[in-house]
């Protein structure tokens, strides 16, 4: 991590990493939770009666929890890479405006 001032900092390679990695964890969540449910779709046939409508309505809610979950890390991970094609872009143009200051300067 580069330091600055307060003690905080990045590169855009970190930046990479790191949405890199959230992407690699999102798929990772997203296949473990497949595979549970997976394990707990069978039990949907031992219910019987209210309790068989209220397996029903869990599991219901267990994909939209998912779901949920997997956007949030997709969100992420699309933040860390819109904030390192932004840093990259200030870079850039920091770069061409000192050089254009020290052309002008001689």
């Amino acid at each position: 991590m580069a330091p600055t001032a307060d003690g905080f900092g990045t590169t855009t390679e970190e930046m990479a990493r790191a949405a890199q990695h959230v992407d690699a964890v999102n798929e990772s969540v997203r296949a473990e939770l497949a595979g549970l449910r997976g394990k707990l779709e069978p039990l949907a046939g031992l219910w019987t009666g209210r309790a068989s409508v209220e397996f029903v309505r869990l599991m219901q809610r267990w994909d939209t929890d998912a779901q949920q979950l997997n956007e949030a890390l997709r969100t992420i991970g699309g933040a860390l890479q819109g904030s390192r094609t932004s840093y990259e872009q200030r870079e850039q143009d920091q770069a061409q405006a000192m050089s254009g200051i020290a052309s002008a300067l001689g």
